[in-house]
Parts: structure tokens; sequence; C-alpha cells
């Protein structure tokens, strides 16, 4: 089982990161949370633990962890200290930019997934 946890849901998924997706079993989301502004390291970890401790007991092949960066940090590093694979996805960015007629500019991205990519522990070593 591949646990999304992000905030978007696999039912909007593009069919080839559908398909790129079966080879972690069933997809199930999680929605990451929401972390505000105010939250401190302390606020932080507690988010860690709870999110750690619902996807251990889930048993899931791999993990997909996107969102606020700090948190996703500690999550991921939390999942790998655990020994539970961790996946990014791999996208290329489509943007395009249009000045509006108040003179500001509007900017749209579109996201083309690619593949997925496995987090490991960078440990100073090149290869």
């Amino acid at each position: 089982m591949l646990i999304n946890c992000t905030n978007h849901p696999y039912s909007i998924w593009s069919d080839k990161q559908k398909n790129a997706a079966k080879e972690y079993g069933e997809v199930t989301d999680l929605p990451f949370p929401a972390v505000l502004p105010r939250y401190d390291g302390a606020d932080l970890r507690r988010l860690t633990e709870e999110y750690s401790e619902k996807i251990i007991e889930m048993k899931p092949d791999a993990v997909m962890v996107a969102g606020e960066f700090t948190l996703a940090f500690m999550l991921v590093d939390k999942l790998l200290q655990e020994g539970i694979k961790v996946i990014c996805t791999c996208s290329t960015r489509q943007t395009t930019e249009v000045k509006l007629p108040d003179g500001s500019n509007e900017k749209k991205a579109v996201f083309v997934f690619e593949r997925f990519r496995e987090y490991e522990y960078y440990r100073g070593k090149t290869e």
C-alpha cells in the first residue's frame, strides 16, 4: 500500500501518476495536516509523532509525503528512521505569466508528473 500524505488526493492524480503508483499497491489518502505559522518545534514534534504513529500502524509499502516544509522534513526523517520507504513526485512545471489590466501579473503553473523518487539519507558521499 502507498499512503498519500499530501493535500493532493489520489482522485485528482493523472493516469500516468496512478499507473506509476501501482508499483506500491493500493493508494490510501492521509491528508497532510495544516501547519499554522504560530506552531513551534514542540507543535511540529507532536504532529510528527501523531502522523508517524498512524502511518506505522497502517504498515505501508511506501509513503508519499508533501506539504509544509518543516513538518514534511521531520515526518520524512522519522519514517526513514523507522525503515519505511518515503517517496516524492518528480514533475515538469509548465508556467505561463500574463499581465492583467490592473498592472498585476497572474502566473499559472501546470505540473506534469514524470516519476516517483525515493528519499534517502545524505551521508556526505558521492557515488
